[in-house]
């Protein structure tokens, strides 16, 4: 099947499979300058010397090609998309959707905005349907909505990419093969 690539696409994989350093790979490639979308919370940064020092490893590690925007609010990715003016990379849409406790996504909302959005854009985002799952009605409720909102991206978006311990696959487009 053809697909025409508009330079959008997503990484999924589990916690330090690599998505994240293959996404950025995939976008510097081609890009002089790019925007990184970072979703983790400001608080969670300053209230976590572990978290605090993975940030900063990933931001070492991008060197200046990149600017960085730190989101205020999960609501606001929409309208960072809708006014994407250069590749932009998110990272991650777990922690964007972890971020806020009672925050739900606009699924429809989403998908217009990457469909929308004339620029290149590169998802990161948790694939935790493939773990062990938690017992508690707030676990289920994040994996569910996790699982939503990657199918809602990845139908978006032209290639899916599944990352496990550094290795890529991609991923056929949406409702295509066996049933």
């Amino acid at each position: 099947m053809d697909i025409k690539f508009t330079g959008k696409c997503i990484f999924l994989g589990g916690t330090r499979s690599g998505k994240s350093e293959l996404a950025e790979a995939f976008l510097a490639r081609d890009y002089a300058s790019m925007c990184y979308i970072a979703t983790a919370p400001r608080k969670w940064i300053a209230d976590d010397p572990d978290f605090r020092d993975r940030v900063e490893r990933h931001r070492n590690v991008r060197g200046n090609k990149w600017s960085l925007l730190e989101l205020d609010s999960a609501k606001d990715l929409y309208s960072v998309l809708e006014e994407a003016n250069l590749p932009t990379l998110i990272d991650s849409i777990g922690t964007w959707l972890a971020s806020e406790i009672e925050f739900v996504p606009d699924l429809e909302r989403l998908s217009n905005a990457i469909s929308n959005c004339k620029s290149p854009l590169v998802f990161v985002s948790e694939e935790v349907g493939l773990s062990i799952h938690s017992g508690s009605s707030s676990s289920r409720q994040f994996i569910d909505r996790l699982g939503q909102v990657n199918q809602t991206i990845s139908k978006a978006v032209d290639l899916a990419f599944l990352v496990i311990a550094g290795r890529v696959l991609e991923l056929g487009p949406p409702g295509v093969g066996r049933p």
